[in-house]
């Protein structure tokens, strides 16, 4: 499949780039008037250049004055290489040097040299001017990129120009298409018929023609209505074009530059935790600073607060936290650069570590700790980091969206190579996650109050529920944590410590006991239960009688719950009734029901079994719970159910 690269030009002002690119693609990128007039490029050009092997390489023709730096800086996101570009008649200047460490603090790794306006010298000042642009090279990226000589106007070196982009394209893995869509608008405009357009280049990901699309911060939702690839209608744009979107649903007033066009909702940020390295020639960094900030088209001034070092100087590095007065879209490895608050000269760069950290109002140790694993581990450090960021349990999937990343991504991680801080359990098509603290503490909390039910409750073989262990850990049901708890006591089953009960979680080797004790009492309730016939057993009476027997009101329920569990009576509404009513009843009235499909009321139930409204009406609920009757409009009809119930109490 071929590929789908961006190429950025970088170099001084009226060093003949604009002109190379003019050359190598029959392209114009100088099409403002001023631009023309002047004969500089103030807005970021594009052309495209389609290589014999069917690869595609976007060309973005970047301005070379110093007053539009920051435009070239936009223009640089999603570079996959350079080509510099320096006049054989001028060689190395301000900007040339500025271009070559903004294209290395965004980390752009490979590139290839133009020694421009070769037909303006003589052979020796050709070979001092390649002589000259290797020492300045040396060290960076472009160490042992070739330098090709080219003259725009003669033609000579264009060749060896167009075979050295596809040797290094060749070598370039291709930008993954099935992350998360994203791409910075660096031009909005308005196109008679189509509406508003907008420009860029795509980050990662793919969208598709017809497909919504989500203009962030703010979440707006679009519909992709044409895409433009290299001035060409095609049917999607994926990671490494330079592509055009006719976009329906928000008016151009909505749309500015620095904002984002997503496949998907993303979650904006007002602070960074970054890693930064000044320039050389830069002045004094303090804790805190001020600076222009400018990632992709995101432009903006910002406060930056160092964190493990007190102040910067010309070639440190520093890990340190972005404090930002707009949201941005960002994430972790994404490259940006600073400038002075005045424009006027570029301090540095660096790389976002953590697009949704803590306010990191203190420096412990144990922060810069953190903080240097995750610029050392990269996205699994970054999982780890946002799990332990979580009171509770987390799914991939939100971790995914904090983060800016695919949920698939995060899922692998989690389930092939999870960090050793968190613990992990897949539940259908989610992973979730929490800290190794968290998890021993559900753990030892599920384990101990499960075992002290038991211990004051012996007669009960069941024992605590999930949502009755979600409450104790302090876990809401309708949280991620649910899910989490869920598979953990799984967990814990599987490892033979606990067993299910019905509905509820018991240890392993509990069985329900009846203290020699209790018995006397259990056949003292039951036979109370007993002793009214077709009429309501009082529970206060019992209560009374219960005091007397010294049976506290503790035991007395437990008492009460043991009997329902051994069926030898049923309680509904706050009402206890003996089996031996019960049973006799559900017969009477579903061998009735059978000749009577019509149904009967709680009337004509109460005379066929001869007893009186205050008992009918809890009996006939119980019967409905069973499932035996079912109640339409004032009347009980039997159920299928209650039709096998009789037929197996015929046989029998």
């Amino acid at each position: 499949m071929p590929k789908h690269l961006i190429m950025g030009t970088a170099g001084h002002i009226d060093h003949g780039k604009t002109a190379l690119v003019r050359v190598l693609t029959g392209i114009e990128c100088d099409t403002h008037k001023d631009e023309k007039r002047r004969g500089i490029t103030i807005n970021l050009g594009f052309a495209h250049l389609d290589l014999a092997n069917g690869d595609s390489v976007g060309i973005v023709d970047v301005p070379g004055h110093k007053n539009f730096v920051h435009t070239m800086v936009s223009g640089a996101c999603g570079i996959d290489f350079a080509l510099m570009v320096v006049a054989a008649d001028s060689g190395i200047m301000p900007q040339t040097r500025e271009h070559l460490q903004i294209m290395e603090v965004l980390g752009i790794s490979k590139g290839l040299i133009a020694l421009t306006k070769i037909d303006l010298v003589d052979e020796e000042v050709y070979e001092l001017a390649k002589e000259e642009v290797s020492e300045f090279v040396e060290g960076t990226f472009l160490a042992n990129a070739p330098v090709i000589g080219v003259s725009s106007k003669t033609g000579k070196g264009i060749d060896e120009i167009k075979e050295g982009i596809e040797t290094i394209a060749a070598t370039i893995h291709e930008r993954l298409a099935g992350e998360i869509f994203r791409m910075f608008i660096d031009r909005i405009f308005t196109v008679s018929g189509f509406g508003t357009v907008v420009t860029g280049s795509a980050l990662s990901g793919i969208i598709h023609r017809e497909s919504k699309a989500y203009l962030v911060p703010g979440e707006k939702e679009l519909r992709v209505r044409r895409i433009e690839r290299h001035e060409q209608e095609v049917e999607s744009a994926r990671a490494g074009d330079r592509a055009s979107l006719n976009l329906v649903g928000l008016n151009r007033e909505e749309f500015q530059r620095g904002m984002v066009i997503s496949d998907r909702p993303l979650r904006p940020t007002m602070l960074l935790d970054v890693k930064l390295r000044l320039f050389e020639f830069s002045r004094l960094f303090n804790l805190w600073t001020h600076s222009i900030f400018i990632l992709g088209t995101y432009e903006s001034q910002v406060r930056i607060h160092l964190i493990d070092k007190d102040n910067m100087r010309g070639g440190d590095t520093a890990l340190a936290q972005v404090h930002l007065p707009e949201p941005c879209i960002a994430r972790a490895g994404d490259r940006f650069v600073i400038r002075s608050t005045s424009s006027d000269i570029t301090l540095g760069g660096g790389e976002v570590i953590d697009s949704a950290p803590l306010h990191h109002k203190r420096r412990p140790q144990k922060l810069l700790d953190a903080i240097g694993r995750i610029a050392e581990g990269k996205l699994p450090e970054l999982v780890a980091a946002e799990v332990n960021k979580h009171v509770g349990p987390v799914g991939n999937k939100t971790i995914a969206e904090v983060l800016n990343v695919a949920a698939a991504d995060v899922a692998a991680i989690l389930l092939d190579n999870p960090p050793e801080t968190i613990s992990v359990y897949a539940d259908n098509d989610t992973v979730y996650a929490a800290g190794k603290e968290t998890h021993v503490k559900f753990r030892e909390i599920a384990l101990r109050k499960i075992n002290a039910f038991h211990k004051h409750n012996p007669m009960e073989d069941n024992g605590l529920s999930t949502n009755e262990l979600l409450g104790m850990m302090g876990v809401d049901i309708r949280s991620e944590g649910e899910p989490y708890v869920r598979c953990m006591l799984e967990d814990l089953e599987k490892q033979g410590l606990l067993k299910k009960v019905r509905h509820t979680w018991a240890r392993k080797d509990h069985e329900a006991t009846i203290p020699p004790e209790r018995r006397d009492q259990i056949n003292f309730v039951e036979n109370f239960m007993k002793k009214p016939g077709m009429k309501v057993p009082i529970v206060s009476e019992l209560e009374k009688e219960a005091e007397k027997r010294g049976i506290e009101e503790k035991w007395l329920r437990q008492i009460l719950r043991f009997l329902v569990k051994q069926e030898k009576i049923y309680f509904t509404e706050g009402v206890y009734l003996h089996a031996s009513v019960v049973d006799p009843c559900r017969e009477k009235l579903l061998n009735a029901l059978v000749d009577k499909p019509e149904g009967v009321t709680v009337a004509e139930f109460r005379d066929i079994i001869q007893g009186n409204r205050k008992i009918c009406v809890p009996m006939i609920n119980i019967f409905d719970s069973e499932g035996y009757t079912q109640r339409e409009d004032d009347k009980r009809v039997i159920t299928k159910k209650g039709r096998q119930y009789i037929q197996y109490k015929g046989k029998n």
